[in-house]
């Protein structure tokens, strides 16, 4: 099964290639296409470099800094980790699922705690992507809504990485605002 997709927006978004990445001309000439296989590799690689990346800001925060916020307007710390890691879910809960975005253990207790912070990101992207290895691949482009808009399926896991990437760059100024350097960036 082929997927035509802008190819090139999908390796700048992630930031991710992998050798097998095969493109082919589409059928009648209409444009690149790529393997579903190659694609939820892809968004397998992404969603493991994103875990890292969400455990590497949990971690390195420190423990005086985890409830902290620029304003009150906007989330603290460990708010943001969450959100970034936990809306993976909602996504595909919503998007891939049609379920109620599960649970990955007691906010008050998560929230407040790095490793338990740690423990429910690392549950939420392994569920997340536990679905994406499930999901069979004639169900890629099968049309779902999110959120109000029409995409296939593997979008849904695309936006989801799109958001946590945008979600974990909103922590950096966090970092900065304590005298430090946000953790690496892992795509390179």
């Amino acid at each position: 099964m082929r997927i035509r997709i802008a190819i090139a927006a999908l390796g700048v978004v992630m930031g991710i290639t992998t050798p097998e990445a095969t493109v082919a001309q589409g059928a009648g000439g209409s444009g690149p296409t790529i393997e579903v296989e190659t694609i939820r590799a892809l968004l397998l690689q992404g969603f493991e470099q994103g875990k890292a990346m969400d455990i590497d800001f949990a971690r390195a925060i420190p423990d005086s800094a985890l409830r902290w916020a620029p304003t009150s307007e906007v989330r603290d710390f460990a708010e943001q980790v969450e959100h970034a890691a936990v809306d993976n879910a909602l996504f595909v809960a919503r998007g891939i699922l049609g379920v109620s975005t599960p649970t990955f253990g007691d906010p008050e207790v998560y929230l407040n705690d790095q490793e338990a912070l740690v423990e429910a990101v690392t549950t939420a992207y392994d569920w997340v992507m536990q679905s994406l290895r499930e999901l069979p691949a004639e169900e890629f482009e099968t049309e779902t809504t999110l959120f109000g808009q029409q995409m296939e399926k593997w979008r849904v896991y695309l936006q989801a990485l799109e958001h946590g990437y945008w979600t974990r760059g909103q922590l950096v100024p966090y970092f900065r605002a304590h005298g430090m350097a946000p953790p690496r960036y892992r795509a390179f």
